[in-house]
């Protein structure tokens, strides 16, 4: 077993950027718990301005490993789901400035991390932002969707939850859910850029201000998730939708 880090830490121009290492990035149970650290760990050393960024050419990350949840009983998936979920939280309140570089495609639970994120650089070409959730059988979680509700364009919010089909870049740039667009392999350093403009303002008013601006939200978000959690794993245990999910992976061992 390799003794990489899934999360590899470089600082540029006092940012920090954590690349995502570990694999194609697919969200499992290691991914997830090594993000929550660095997390916990750059917000009490002050929170510094923060790029997430993908150490894969061409997927930022695709959403849960599939393979590792599958076949997991209904107490695991609520587990699971769990962590994800206060991941999410954990991001979308980190107290400076976060930026998602999106060099590669960002799809469900993926989408999600770069949308908790306050801004994204995308490439102009190769990639898509987008969730699929819905192609499954399931429901964006109920906390994400009040998230994303509270910080986008309803219309952009909507389309992404119900349709499924997820955004180019000109496109996400249109419906306001990216900020820049870039060439694939410039990606990270316009993501570094304006991560170091938004750390140009005092970091202790900085924070106040997001604050003020998300007061509620994580809350909000836990307690919808609370509320709809039980909904999202009947249909995560739907036949159809297992029968969806088992067709993926099965398409996934083929490549």
């Amino acid at each position: 077993m390799s003794d990489a880090p899934v999360v590899r830490l470089e600082t540029r121009d006092r940012v920090v950027v954590l690349h995502l290492s570990h694999g194609a990035n697919a969200l499992d149970d290691t991914l997830i718990d090594a993000l929550d650290r660095e997390l916990s760990r750059l917000d009490a050393a002050g929170a510094p301005p923060l790029v997430l960024a993908s150490a894969h050419p061409s997927i930022f990350c695709p959403g849960l490993d599939l393979r590792r949840v599958d076949g997991l009983p209904r107490e695991g998936m609520r587990r699971f789901m769990a962590h994800f979920n206060a991941l999410l939280r954990r991001l979308v309140s980190y107290p400076g400035p976060t930026v998602a570089a999106l060099a590669g495609h960002a799809i469900a639970g993926g989408c999600l991390l770069a949308l908790a994120c306050d801004r994204r650089v995308m490439a102009a070409w190769g990639a898509r932002l987008g969730l699929s959730e819905i192609n499954l059988g399931i429901p964006v979680p109920a906390g994400a969707v009040h998230m994303l509700v509270a910080l986008y364009p309803t219309r952009a919010a909507e389309q992404l939850v119900l349709e499924g089909d997820g955004f180019p870049g000109e496109r996400a740039l249109q419906f306001g859910v990216v900020e820049r667009l870039a060439e694939p392999d410039a990606v990270l350093g316009e993501a570094v850029q304006l991560a170091g403009h938004l750390a140009l303002r005092p970091p202790a008013a900085f924070a106040a201000a997001k604050m003020f601006l998300r007061h509620g939200l994580t809350h909000a978000m836990e307690e919808r998730d609370a509320a709809e959690g039980e909904r999202f794993l009947d249909l995560w245990y739907e036949p159809a939708t297992q029968d969806r999910i088992g067709a993926v992976i099965a398409g996934m061992n083929q490549r």
